[in-house]
């Protein structure tokens, strides 16, 4: 009888660490007049690297992105007719830091997500080490779900203690 427990344990603690980085990808806020969501990919980039910036609103195909770390850039419609994209290059002398995203459309609607990306010094996609590293929130995420994956395991431990010994009923 332990084992389909220890299996239904396992999978409610695997679950678990799937969800948690899921719940903090889409973290920023957007305000402005509903135009849509803005997503920013990779949410930490480099000076000089491109990004990507997707609007998803159909009533917004058309139009322009604008940031500190970029400028302004026109965005091109998407081929399913869900919203606009745009792939500019952060600028060469941006400091680090977190920094919003300001989409117009073409009708004079807009919307800004702060926060929407991180610039770092340093190189993001590995090779010589990880640069930035793990923020703040990802470490208490971790461990959490360390400690309660821990906790877990020790109750079903304990609740199985002995339990060889008794007789089958």
């Amino acid at each position: 009888m332990r084992t389909p427990r220890a299996r239904t344990a396992a999978a409610a603690c695997v679950l678990l660490a799937l969800s948690a980085p899921s719940a903090a990808a889409n973290s920023g806020t957007g305000t402005g007049t509903g135009t849509g969501n803005i997503v920013v990919a990779p949410a930490v980039t480099t000076r000089d690297e491109p990004v990507t910036v997707t609007v998803h609103a159909a009533s917004c195909r058309t139009g322009s992105a604008s940031s500190p770390a970029f400028g302004e850039t026109r965005l091109t419609p998407q081929p399913d007719g869900a919203g606009g994209h745009a792939t500019p290059a952060v600028s060469r002398d941006v400091a680090p830091g977190s920094y919003d995203i300001t989409v117009t459309c073409d009708d004079g609607r807009s919307v800004t997500r702060t926060a929407a990306f991180t610039v770092i010094n340093g190189a993001v996609r590995g090779g010589e080490g990880a640069a930035g590293g793990a923020s703040t929130a990802d470490l208490i995420i971790g461990g959490l779900m360390v400690a309660s994956a821990l906790i877990g395991g020790g109750v079903l431990w304990l609740r199985g203690e002995g339990r060889e010994d008794r007789p089958a009923a």
